[in-house]
């Protein structure tokens, strides 16, 4: 099974029955993106490069991580080892709320400070703030059924569990589609000093 990684998916890892999950963001170069993005929300001199990278980074993940809870969704319920399951089950919410931490206390002041002409930012924003509750919401939720499958699978609807892992990982690619299409290019054209 594959499992979200901080690289994109490639060719190389289709015959892979199994790629070891990493959380992101821990470690000594997680502090110097966090301190290097708190300072560009500040205005204090770092490129707008390293906001568009991190945001750039925090989709990926999620987007790996939409992809492990597809494969598991398809492989339900025998092809599920518990050890897959509960790896993707703590996996869900950190990396979900991470992202957002990011967006809420960096990404978002950035832009208003930033991008204060742009006319639909506010609504935008406003927008994906709501989304971000209600997908933190959905990823307890699929959390805690993803360890109810683990601990006792006879236990648990797998039809509704893979209905509800759908739900999800298909509500959150759309969020991280709309962020492609208009949150990302807002940070890339002050890049490009449009």
């Amino acid at each position: 099974m594959n499992l979200p990684t901080n690289k994109g998916a490639d060719a190389s890892d289709a015959g892979n029955e199994r790629v070891a999950l990493r959380v992101v963001g821990k470690g000594a170069n997680a502090g110097a993106r966090r301190t290097g993005a708190d300072r560009a929300a500040n205005g204090n001199g770092v490129s707008v490069v390293a906001m568009a990278g991190t945001l750039k980074h925090h989709m990926n993940v999620q987007h790996n991580l939409c992809s492990a809870l597809e494969t598991l969704a398809d492989k339900l319920p025998a092809d599920v080892r518990n050890d897959d399951c509960l790896a993707l089950a703590r996996s869900v919410y950190p990396i979900v709320h991470r992202s957002h931490v990011f967006e809420e206390q960096t990404l978002f002041p950035f832009l208003k400070a930033r991008c204060a002409g742009v006319p639909e930012l506010g609504e935008t924003l406003d927008r994906l703030h709501g989304e971000h509750w209600e997908d933190e919401a959905f990823a307890e939720e699929v959390h805690h059924e993803l360890v109810a499958f683990a601990a006792d699978r006879s236990e648990v609807n797998v039809e509704k569990l893979s209905y509800m892992l759908r739900g999800f990982f298909v509500g959150l690619r759309r969020h991280l589609a709309f962020e492609r299409e208009h949150v990302l290019p807002m940070v890339e054209a002050l890049e490009d000093g449009r």
